[in-house]
């Protein structure tokens, strides 16, 4: 007897569902974990998905990448490839590493809510494999991170980042607390199905993997292409979803997607747009992180979104313009509290890194250069104490993201609402509109600097904070190539003196 081809039994296996009789439909998919709202339950019969995987071919499949991705990983480890590496190159492996691999984590049990809470059989299908995809990348990552503890201690931040209070990893973890452990599963699918894995993890494995390979680390980027070939798989599950949302209720998806985009932006800004632009030694470079985004998030992800009846968000003039500045905000501000950081940034502005970046971005010098001015005199007059900060930054309460660290000098501007009482700051005029349309969603959270001033943490004083942040001598962070950088400015000083 022959096999039946795929397509003769996909439809009718993928789409089995059953008649519930000892409970009732809204006791089985509560609303508050469905999210469904005025959606009719025949409208979630349509929703389909493009891969159309069988159990058999994901097994065979994710076999065949697995095997590539740890042959290469004992190849390498044998090669002693990462004592030959970039310094600042190897600050970009560490930011991830300390930053992603808990979300990996965090995305198993969100995969497991649309198995389980998803409105349609063929979603809670395709979860599965989903929740198989995050279960192989949080191990990939804790491999990949082990086998490189023996080089670097901040390699132990894959598994422990996420336990701190470190005020990045407080920002990452606020923004996948919310969208994939509190959101129901509609929400949870627009924002990071659609706009975190469709639109922005090509910015950060695929863009990161091609600069790591041009660099030479070829561990850092096989692991990230074997990820990315899963994320481009169950990132389709937010299109369907859109769809049936866009025409039943599209006023709700268009407002999960501009804020989901919005916050997305801001967060790959800061991880992503620094590793581009700073921490990628400058031969290395492919393309700028601004580049890469009008490429692969204004062109492309803008126009599949588009067509299926989205509008641009209201704010994507000021997201242009925050494009040319904001993670050059973030990267100087998170040179400047570099003590409170477990990776060694690279202040990327040496001469021929500051011609790239004018060319670039060509209000850079302007924005910019001034700032760095000051630093380089510093340091190159010995005068380090001047290159640490003083204060504590002011964050923002959507973002957690320092307060005008969206723009440069030209645009800074406050933004603040009251609430119960309660005076809420933020980074943005975007940011003040996403708390406002839900204010008890997000009133609760705290950043460091809350924590601050409800005396979460004591002492009082920088050596507290270290120590609350788990900030310990042996992974502070400090400049990735000791400041020998400035001594391409230090002839001109002499010069003038």
């Amino acid at each position: 007897m022959s096999l039946l081809q795929r397509d003769d039994w996909y439809d009718i296996a993928r789409d089995v569902d059953w008649t519930l009789s000892y409970v009732d439909e809204k006791q089985a998919f509560p609303e508050q974990w469905s999210g469904v709202g005025p959606v009719p339950k025949e409208a979630w019969l349509t929703w389909d998905e493009p891969y159309r995987c069988t159990y058999r071919d994901y097994v065979s499949v994710q076999r065949e990448k697995e095997a590539g991705a740890h042959a290469v990983r004992e190849a390498l480890k044998r090669a002693n490839l990462y004592e030959r590496l970039d310094p600042a190159h190897t600050a970009a492996s560490h930011l991830h590493m300390g930053t992603t691999c808990f979300v990996e984590q965090m995305a198993i049990t969100l995969q497991s809510r649309f198995c389980r809470f998803a409105p349609s059989p063929a979603w809670r299908n395709m979860g599965v494999y989903g929740m198989l995809d995050e279960t192989r990348h949080a191990q990939l990552d804790l491999a990949f991170s082990h086998d490189l503890l023996k080089n670097d201690p901040r390699f132990d931040w894959c598994n422990k980042g996420f336990h701190t209070n470190e005020w990045g990893v407080l920002a990452v973890k606020n923004f996948f607390d919310d969208w994939m452990l509190n959101a129901n599963v509609v929400e949870a699918a627009i924002a990071t199905s659609l706009v975190v894995e469709h639109g922005f993890t090509n910015v950060q494995f695929v863009a990161l993997a091609a600069d790591a390979m041009a660099a030479g680390d070829i561990d850092f980027s096989n692991l990230l292409s074997s990820i990315q070939t899963d994320e481009a798989r169950h990132a389709q599950a937010g299109f369907p979803t859109l769809e049936i949302m866009m025409k039943h209720d599209p006023e709700r998806a268009q407002r999960i997607f501009d804020v989901a985009f919005w916050r997305s932006f801001r967060l790959f800004q800061t991880l992503t747009g620094t590793a581009m632009d700073y921490y990628t030694p400058l031969e290395h470079r492919k393309q700028s992180f601004k580049e890469f985004m009008l490429e692969w998030v204004v062109t492309q992800h803008e126009r599949v979104t588009r067509d299926l009846g989205l509008k641009q968000p209201w704010y994507w003039d000021q997201f242009l313009e925050c494009l040319e500045h904001g993670h050059h905000a973030m990267h100087i501000g998170t040179w400047f509290w570099r003590p409170t950081l477990f990776w060694k940034p690279n202040a990327g502005v040496s001469k021929a890194e500051r011609a790239w970046l004018n060319e670039k971005y060509p209000s850079w010098e302007d924005s910019w250069g001034g700032l760095w001015d000051e630093i380089i005199d510093n340091v190159n007059e010995g005068k380090m104490e001047q290159t640490y900060p003083a204060t504590l930054p002011a964050l923002c309460n959507i973002t957690q993201l320092p307060l005008g660290s969206g723009w440069d000098r030209h645009h800074l501007k406050q933004w603040k609402s009251e609430y119960k009482g309660r005076v809420y700051n933020f980074d943005s005029e975007i940011s003040k509109w996403c708390f406002d349309v839900e204010p008890e969603r997000y009133a609760g959270h705290t950043n460091v600097i809350d924590r601050f001033l409800l005396g979460m943490i004591q002492p009082m004083n920088l050596e507290g904070g270290l120590a609350y942040m788990s900030i310990t001598p042996d992974v502070m962070g400090d400049d990735a190539y000791g400041y020998r950088w400035a001594e391409d400015y230090r002839s001109y000083a002499q010069a003038a003196e």
